[in-house]
């Protein structure tokens, strides 16, 4: 049998309560379901982690490009800065200018003509000419047709020259032909300078100056023999054309040697040597408005008008207004000289004659004997005159360290010792690209202080103070 089973002492074991959470009626430790993530959240999550990554790198990449680009103009500046240049202070002249226009003064002795007609000269313009030479033909009118056939037969010689010297005939007239072609190139090119500039009034001048230059080969080739009897023919029939048109016609003589000019102004008698004295301000302003109407000659000209103009002076005289010159900056005891920028000439050996204060400048007359030649066709022209000059040590302008214009003061590097330093120094004159100075009592040590064959920097800027530049 079996023995009755035993009855145990023992309570039962109790089993942990179930904490309930109250709040949402779960069980802790109970598992929960998560809320499904909306998929376009999830997106914007992704783009959002996208974005900042770009942005990041971007930042970064621009830094860099920052830091290299910074890096390359540091490279670049050190690569271009200037190398410094060294110069020798030397002696040279500073030369302050006053610009003007000049009025000529000279005497002039007008030939008129005897009688109406057409104006034949037989000079060039700016020629010297003698005494009793003959100057130009005033061919009455009525001599039209004899003048025609002059004019014809001179061309059919020139024709019949040419063909005979190209067939090689007549000794020595090619060079009287390249003679005058010369010549007559230099007119064409002031032909050509005149129509560029759009000015024409002077096409009558270089007119009349080509035919005498025509007309002088024409009596140099006379004397050539081509041993042609055409050419002999043409030639006794252009003397005897000529020997009646002078006989019925006026000939104009110089009656004193000088220049000849065939352009006139109105001011021949008015404007000479003596009118030094008398020229006031007011009648060089009106002289000055009047010679911009300088003309030449007509070709038809009526009896007793001026047909042209003989300059018998040796020198002449010019008159300026210089604005802002006083009369105390022109003293009479030195030369001057008076530069004609468009043309590239200079008029030296000018002394002064006579000079007065007139506004805020000076009206002066000048003399010289210079270039009397090359304005004898004109009365007026502007240029610039030399007013003072100084002389000293001459750098240029640039190579100065703070330059003050008030109180003439400045400095320069100059190399001592195999090193830059800074020497002041006084400003004795100056102009636009130079400088004439001078040693500063601040310098103090003999050494600083600048001298002729001292060494300077000319760009100061591309070099410091102190710096080694070698023994």
């Amino acid at each position: 049998m079996n023995p009755p089973p035993r009855s145990s002492n023992r309570t039962p074991e109790r089993r942990p309560e179930r904490r309930v959470d109250h709040r949402d009626g779960r069980q802790p430790g109970s598992r929960t379901k998560r809320r499904p993530i909306d998929p376009v959240e999830r997106l914007m999550r992704i783009e959002r982690r996208k974005a900042r990554s770009r942005a990041i790198f971007l930042s970064v990449l621009v830094l860099f490009i920052m830091l290299v680009m910074a890096v390359l103009i540091l490279v670049v500046m050190r690569k271009t800065r200037p190398n410094p240049q060294f110069l020798f202070i030397q002696k040279g002249k500073l030369t302050h200018y006053a610009q003007g226009n000049a009025l000529i003064l000279r005497d002039d002795s007008v030939a008129v003509a005897p009688s109406s007609g057409q104006v034949k000269p037989l000079v060039t313009e700016g020629m010297r000419v003698s005494r009793g030479q003959k100057l130009a033909l005033v061919i009455p009118s009525g001599l039209e047709r004899q003048l025609d056939e002059l004019d014809k037969c001179e061309q059919d010689i020139v024709d019949l020259q040419l063909e005979l010297m190209n067939q090689g005939k007549g000794s020595g007239a090619r060079a009287i032909y390249n003679e005058s072609a010369v010549a007559l190139s230099s007119i064409v090119n002031l032909v050509r300078g005149d129509v560029m500039n759009q000015s024409l009034r002077n096409l009558p001048a270089y007119q009349a100056a080509m035919t005498v230059i025509m007309e002088q080969r024409s009596g140099k080739l006379a004397a050539v023999d081509f041993h042609d009897a055409r050419l002999d023919q043409l030639l006794l029939q252009k003397q005897s054309l000529e020997q009646s048109l002078g006989l019925s016609s006026g000939t104009l003589v110089s009656s004193q040697p000088g220049i000849i000019s065939f352009h006139l102004d109105g001011l021949e008698e008015a404007l000479g040597s003596a009118a030094v004295e008398t020229l006031t301000y007011q009648d060089y302003r009106n002289a000055l408005a009047q010679a911009q109407t300088f003309q030449t000659a007509a070709r038809e000209i009526g009896s007793g008008e001026p047909v042209l103009r003989v300059t018998s002076s040796l020198e002449h005289y010019l008159a300026f207004y210089l604005d802002g010159v006083q009369p105390a900056d022109l003293p009479d005891d030195r030369r001057y000289s008076v530069a004609v920028p468009s043309e590239g000439i200079e008029i030296t050996n000018c002394r002064l004659v006579r000079v007065e204060p007139q506004d805020q400048g000076s009206f002066a007359i000048f003399r010289s004997d210079r270039r009397v030649e090359w304005f004898s066709d004109r009365r007026s022209f502007s240029a610039v005159l030399a007013v003072s000059e100084t002389e000293g040590m001459r750098i240029p302008r640039v190579s100065l360290i703070d330059f003050e214009p008030s109180s003439r003061t400045a400095s320069i590097l100059m190399v001592t010792g195999g090193y830059t330093r800074l020497v002041p120094v006084e400003i004795v004159d100056y102009d636009r690209e130079y400088a004439i100075i001078d040693a500063s009592p601040e310098a103090g040590e003999e050494d600083l202080k600048p001298s002729l064959s001292s060494v300077i920097v000319a760009n100061p800027e591309s070099i410091g103070e102190g710096e080694f530049i070698g023994g």
